[in-house]
C-alpha cells in the first residue's frame, strides 16, 4: 500500500499540525524578547517537524500493517473472511460485523436458492412422469389410424415429443446434486444398444446405419444418465447427417481409460467452433442454419453430467467429413482418485 494513500487520508490531521506549529511561531515572534531568536525558533521548529514525521511514519507503518493484508484481497478480487482481519479496534469489529453479516445473508439465500431449485426439480420429475401417460396413450391409439402414412407422422412427431420431455427432465437434474449418481460397473455394449433403442424411430426415419464394434468392455459410470448422453449424441448425429447417414460405435482400452467412439459422417463441426460445442447456447456455423434448429443445449447437459461422472469428453471433426466424441471412463484405481477430489 502506498504512502500517498495513508497521507491522502491524513490531510485534516496534517493541516491541523500545520496550523499548530504557524501559531507557535506566530506566538514567539510576537513575544519580542531578547531571551527568543530567531535561531532558536528554528530549532524549535525543527524538533516539532521531526518528532511530528518520526510519529507520522510510526503511524504509517502500523496502518499498513493493519490493512495491507485485506488491500491485497481485494486487489485479487478474492473474498474479505473473518479470519483476515486481524484489527482489535472499533473499525475492525465493524469490519467482521460487516463480513459475519454478509455471510448470513448469503448463506440464508444459498439455501432458499436450493429449496427452490429442488422444489422445481420435483415438480418438473412429477410432471414429466404425468405427461408420459398421455404420450404412452397416444402411441397405441397411433395404431388404429388405418392411413399409414398419417399414422407415420404422428407417430413420429410423438416421439419428438417423448424426446424433448425427456430431455427437459433429464437437463433439470444436470445441474443438481451428486445424490441422483449411482455408480457400478456396467457393460458398454449393453449402454450402447439402451441408447440406440431409445432413439430406434429417428434412425430408422432417417435411414441410418448403426455400426458397433469392440464394445465388449466394463466400466464403471451410472448407466441411466450414460445412456442420456449417449442419445444426446446421437441426435446430434442424425441432425446433422442427412439421409443414409451413419453412425460408429467402437470402444478402446488403455492403462487409465474405458474409452467410447462414437463417429458420424455428416457435415462435421467448423474448426473455429470445436472448442465451444459444449458451452451453453452454443450453436455454431451449423446451428444457426435454420434448416437444423439446434438450441445449443443438449451437448451442454452432457459435458456437464460427465464433469459428474468423473468422465472426459473429446471432439475430433472435419468439416464436411466425419466428428468423432471420445467418451473417457476412468478404471476403476483412477475412479477412486476422482470422486475423492
Amino acid at each position: 500500500m502506498k504512502i500517498s494513500k495513508f497521507i491522502s487520508e491524513q490531510k485534516i490531521n496534517i493541516a491541523i499540525q500545520l496550523i499548530i506549529l504557524l501559531c507557535v511561531n506566530t506566538y514567539l515572534f510576537l513575544l519580542n524578547t531578547e531571551t527568543i531568536s530567531q535561531e532558536d525558533i528554528l530549532y524549535l521548529d525543527i524538533l516539532l517537524i521531526t518528532f511530528y514525521l518520526g510519529s507520522f511514519y510510526m503511524s504509517y507503518i502500523k496502518w499498513k500493517s493493519k490493512y495491507e493484508q485485506l488491500y491485497h484481497v481485494l486487489e485479487e478480487g478474492e473474498e474479505i473472511t473473518r479470519d483476515e482481519i486481524q484489527s482489535d479496534d472499533v473499525s475492525g469489529e465493524i469490519m467482521r460485523y460487516i463480513v459475519d453479516t454478509k455471510e448470513l445473508r448469503f448463506a440464508k439465500e444459498q439455501a432458499s436458492n436450493e429449496e427452490r431449485i429442488k422444489e422445481m426439480e420435483e415438480y418438473l420429475s412429477k410432471w414429466v412422469h404425468e405427461i408420459k401417460l398421455p404420450i404412452s396413450a397416444l402411441s397405441m391409439m397411433v395404431e388404429r389410424i388405418e392411413d399409414d402414412e398419417i399414422g407415420y407422422d404422428v407417430k413420429h412427431e410423438i416421439e419428438k415429443i417423448n424426446f424433448l420431455v425427456n430431455s427437459v427432465l433429464y437437463g433439470s437434474r444436470a445441474t443438481a446434486a451428486m445424490e441422483d449418481l449411482f455408480i457400478r460397473e456396467e457393460r458398454l455394449d449393453e449402454i450402447v444398444k439402451t441408447a440406440i433403442r431409445q432413439s430406434a424411430f429417428f434412425l430408422i426415419k432417417h435411414n441410418i446405419e448403426v455400426e458397433m464394434n469392440d464394445l465388449n468392455l466394463e466400466a464403471y459410470t451410472d448407466k441411466k444418465w450414460l445412456v442420456y448422453v449417449i442419445g444426446q449424441i446421437i441426435s446430434n448425429a442424425i441432425k446433422y447427417a442427412g439421409t443414409n447417414g451413419k453412425i460408429s460405435f467402437y470402444g478402446e482400452e488403455d492403462a487409465k481409460y474405458i474409452i467410447l467412439n462414437i463417429k458420424d459422417y455428416g457435415i462435421g463441426i467448423a474448426k473455429e467452433d470445436q472448442e465451444r460445442i459444449f458451452n451453453k447456447g452454443f450453436t455454431g456455423k451449423n446451428g444457426r442454419n435454420t434448416t437444423y434448429k439446434s438450441t445449443g443445449m443438449g451437448l451442454y447437459f452432457s459435458k456437464k453430467i460427465l464433469d459428474k461422472l468423473g468422465h472426459g469428453i473429446e471432439v475430433d471433426s472435419v468439416e464436411g467429413e466425419y466428428t468423432l466424441l471420445r467418451i473417457k471412463v476412468c478404471k476403476i484405481s483412477d475412479y477412486i482418485k476422482v470422486t475423492k477430489m
